[in-house]
């Protein structure tokens, strides 16, 4: 309630005014007693307003603080509890059409097809402590294959059954380094490397402990290095666990308009393809056996070199040049000289535009299939994609994607058929 203070106030200048005008009036106008008299009157009535006014002023300032209290009250009432305040919440759902048709291999054909597919993720992440965050994912997908966190539209409307944590990990960046150049991860963690899909699906979530230094945090050129330890498989005995232990050193640059990316990679993937230690999946890999008659796949020793340009023409414009080559080292077996491969593409933005093209060359050893891209087909894969997109608003995105690829040596064991991929997929963040 507002209490209004003007009426008041010009009722006491009022008589103020006329206390001041009877006594400038000339003697005659009245005798000395009426002038005492009337004096008295105004005086007494001046002081009558001054206790109402007062009041007045007392009665607002308690139903100011009533108000108050009651403000205080709602927010009390309203403030979540700190652990709640500390969450960030995110997540996306992806819509896509998929339509497939296939080359003749070997003089086998393979029936073309059209779905629709649809992805869903959902994420927290809480900083528990200045120095330490932890999150998780939830994501559909299928549980046998990282690669892919799509679900397959019509089941005749059954509920989506395949359902799982994508991400779970702990993060701790001490404040003592400089920066908080020092990142150490554990768990199911993002992305920690620097990489294309010349190597990683998008889709796939590293495992195992992360150690990551960054010098010159906020500067124009920070030189950054990686060690880490995944965790592959592991069966219950030590020595029969898959791990694989990695490096990576490089630098993020900017100079100007100029923004460049570069780094030098090593990923030794223990007994993988070992007998008894094959992927569900191995996508595309050669199996082959071995002098006691044991089926299994090449050894796997990757370096990489990645680089990547790119140049900001506006402030909503830019096109950037990548290119990404690897060579597997520890390549076995009777396919041990398809251990190379590389991929180099460019993209460009200009406001909600978005134009991407890149080639890719992957021989069927140069890297593990299970974790290579599922869009372009794997490993022993070569071929163009083209892509186009435009984000509708803030937290919406359509992208048009075209796949032509083709076995590179179609001989081998496990090669797949030339396939021509179209895909219409509409984003939403949330």
């Amino acid at each position: 309630m507002r209490v209004v203070r003007k009426p008041m106030a010009c009722a006491i200048v009022a008589a103020a005014l006329a206390l001041s005008w009877f006594l400038a009036s000339p003697a005659q106008a009245a005798t000395q007693a009426e002038l005492e008299k009337k004096i008295e009157m105004l005086e007494r009535s001046l002081q009558e307003l001054k206790g109402e006014l007062k009041q007045v002023q007392t009665t607002q300032a308690k139903q100011e603080q009533a108000v108050q209290q009651v403000a205080a009250s709602k927010a009390a009432k309203s403030a979540l509890p700190g652990w709640v305040e500390r969450i960030t919440f995110y997540g996306d759902t992806r819509f896509r059409y998929e339509h497939t048709t296939y080359d003749d291999l070997n003089g086998k054909s393979k029936t073309g097809k059209d779905r629709f597919r649809v992805r869903l993720r959902f994420g927290v992440r809480s900083q528990i402590h200045e120095d330490v965050e932890l999150g998780f994912r939830m994501a559909t997908g299928a549980d046998s294959d990282p690669t892919s966190t799509n679900q397959t539209m019509g089941n005749y409307f059954a509920e989506y059954s395949k359902w799982g944590l994508d991400r779970a990990y702990i993060k701790w960046t001490p404040s003592a380094v400089p920066g908080k150049g020092l990142g150490f991860e554990f768990g199911k963690v993002p992305q920690p490397f620097m990489t294309s899909k010349a190597i990683w699906d998008g889709d796939v979530v590293p495992e195992g402990a992360f150690l990551k230094y960054t010098a010159n945090k906020g500067g124009s050129w920070q030189p950054f290095f990686t060690v880490a330890y995944m965790t592959v498989n592991q069966t219950g005995e030590w020595s029969s666990n898959i791990y694989a232990p990695a490096a990576q050193a490089g630098v993020k640059g900017k100079t100007g308009a100029f923004k460049l990316d570069g780094s030098v990679g090593y990923t030794s993937w223990g007994n993988l393809g070992d007998p008894g230690d094959i992927p569900p999946n191995v996508h595309g890999n050669p199996e082959y056996l071995d002098s006691a008659g044991a089926t299994r796949l090449s050894e796997f020793r990757v370096w990489d070199v990645y680089a990547k340009a790119t140049y900001k023409f506006t402030k909503k414009g830019s096109v950037a040049l990548w290119g990404h080559y690897l060579n597997n080292t520890g390549a076995t077996g009777p396919n041990k000289d398809k251990d190379v491969g590389w991929a180099a593409g460019g993209k460009f933005k200009f406001q909600k535009f978005s134009f991407d093209a890149w080639y890719k060359h992957i021989e069927a050893n140069a890297s593990p299939g299970f974790i290579a891209d599922s869009d372009s087909g794997f490993v022993n894969r070569k071929g163009w994609v083209l892509a186009a997109g435009y984000k509708i608003w803030k937290y919406g995105k359509v992208k048009f994607s075209y796949f032509n690829m083709d076995p590179l040596d179609g001989e081998l064991d496990g090669a797949g058929n030339g396939f021509q991929t179209f895909l219409a997929d509409f984003v939403f963040k949330f």
